[in-house]
């Protein structure tokens, strides 16, 4: 057996055709998709990149794993192992598979863009040094991947992981694949009347009014820094399912390439990604910064010759790295004990599998929140609301309110109090006792790192002060000053 796992950055499920998207983004991976199991409820545990890969890579929770944010001791993972022993009940994926006589195979930029060089345990072959690190597009990627399968692609038992970037802002893809999306109808959310409202009332990095940042003013000119519109929506609309359209063809060559080797009956083929984008849940676009469902909601495909013949649904709720267990079952490999993982190797056999009785997902970039998701409820806990008009508590009835639009929080106590236990029930059973973790979250604020990377408290309240927007200006400081006293000189910021 073979496997090739397809990892489409920042690919929110909806925007696929597979999954029920309108417009035609995604003709090959559909395809795909007729002779495979979709999980319709998959979850990253821990948002965006590196919490996401690092919980995947490791089979563990971020909580565990010590990896929930971008920077600080929240982004150290806590490796299981030390010298040279690795921790035989803790290993990586891919230690897995390489000691059991598999070739690992690499072509990603990731360790190199987000400097975590424990993504490079396990594989046998990383390409990653041949690519930019992020920037990188999907011909310059696919000429990589194709040309390795032409010479190896024949041997037995490799996994080969092919990293994908162009669905990740600013999405430039090639402008036929803009054209060829285009004409198909937009989402319908967010609609004038909720970009008009987030507009006026929300302020922070990749809001409509503030898509802004300053790390990013000299990215790309041709990003406008507001979304006043539903006009402009649909023009960002169509630059990311251009991407879409874009990454779909590279998928689409690759196994193109696995037929022409005669190998595509004996190759298993995984798409996933590591996190999605909100655009317009807690008022954020196109950006994977809070824990809404936008945002952690992610693909998990699973091509398996022989066993997925003729496609399937699951709608149970699951984590992304519930697929750790699940391959080493299919594959009667070891599975480490402290994975965190549970397997759904039998909705790939159709022999029933309901999912998880409820999820907890985290973000740590922008702000950090928890979100508890069950089958009806999302509700979310911010832990800090970095330069957001977040509040502390949300609850949103995801069957009626799918976009996440109306807080319930003050109209359904019941349910919040359920919920809450969930939460602390899941934080108790990670966080005390004789195999105790402590959360990275905490330790991240105990070392004065706020969420404030990719934009300065600083900067967004000088933006305000600049612009004019007085009360948004107020409401910002008096949300940090609450908390604690500002950490740094505020040059001509008036205080």
């Amino acid at each position: 057996m073979r496997i090739l796992y397809l990892d489409i950055d920042c690919l929110r499920p909806d925007h696929l055709g597979c999954y029920g998207y309108g417009r035609d983004t995604s003709p090959h991976i559909d395809r795909l998709a007729q002779d495979s199991l979709l999980l319709t409820n998959c979850h990253t545990s821990d948002a965006p990149c590196l919490p996401s890969r690092a919980a995947l890579f490791s089979g563990r929770f971020g909580i565990n794993n010590g990896v929930t944010c971008h920077d600080g001791p929240a982004s150290q993972l806590r490796y299981a192992g030390a010298g040279h022993s690795h921790h035989p009940e803790g290993r990586m994926l891919m230690r897995v598979f390489q000691e059991e006589g598999w070739n690992t195979v690499s072509f990603s930029g990731f360790a190199q863009r987000h400097i975590a060089w424990w993504y490079v345990a396990g594989f046998t072959e990383h390409h990653g040094s041949k690519l930019a690190g992020g920037s990188e597009e999907a011909a310059d990627v696919n000429a990589l991947v194709r040309d390795w399968l032409r010479r190896n692609g024949r041997e037995d038992e490799w996994f080969l992981h092919a990293h994908f970037w162009d669905v990740h802002t600013p999405y430039v893809p090639p402008r036929e694949f803009i054209d060829a999306v285009a004409d198909g109808p937009p989402p319908d959310f967010p609609d004038e009347e909720t970009v008009r409202d987030d507009y006026e009332t929300m302020y922070g990095s990749r809001t409509p009014r503030d898509w802004w940042g300053p790390r990013w003013e000299s990215w790309n000119e041709k990003v406008p820094d507001q979304i006043a519109s539903r006009r402009d929506l649909v023009g960002w609309y169509d630059a990311l399912d251009g991407a879409v359209r874009y990454a779909d063809q590279a998928v689409g060559r690759i196994l193109e390439t696995l037929q022409e080797l005669g190998i595509a009956e004996e190759t298993v083929v995984i798409l996933s990604s590591d996190h999605g984008e909100a655009i317009g849940e807690l008022g954020m676009y196109f950006e994977h910064g809070n824990a809404s469902e936008g945002c952690t909601r992610v693909p998990m495909l699973v091509h398996w010759p022989g066993v997925t013949d003729g496609g399937r649904r699951c709608e149970g709720l699951a984590y992304q790295l519930d697929l750790c267990p699940t391959l080493t079952e299919m594959l009667e490999l070891p599975t480490p004990a402290r994975w965190d993982g549970v397997s759904f190797a039998p909705a790939l056999r159709a022999e029933g599998w309901s999912g998880r009785d409820y999820l907890v997902c985290g973000c740590g970039i922008y702000s950090f929140q928890r979100a508890v998701r069950t089958r009806r409820w999302r509700m979310i806990r911010t832990i800090h609301s970095g330069i957001y008009p977040y509040e502390p508590l949300y609850l949103f009835d995801m069957q009626n309110d799918p976009h996440q639009t109306t807080n319930l929080a003050e109209e359904e106590p019941e349910a919040v109090a359920r919920l809450d236990h969930l939460l602390s029930a899941w934080w108790h059973r990670h966080c005390t006792g004789s195999d105790a973790s402590l959360d990275p979250f905490q330790l991240q604020m105990a070392a004065g790192h706020d969420p404030d990377l990719y934009c300065s408290l600083e900067a967004m309240l000088r933006r305000l002060q600049e612009m004019g927007r007085r009360g948004q200006y107020e409401d910002l400081r008096r949300r940090r000053l609450q908390t604690r006293p500002l950490p740094r000189p505020w040059g001509n910021v008036l205080l």
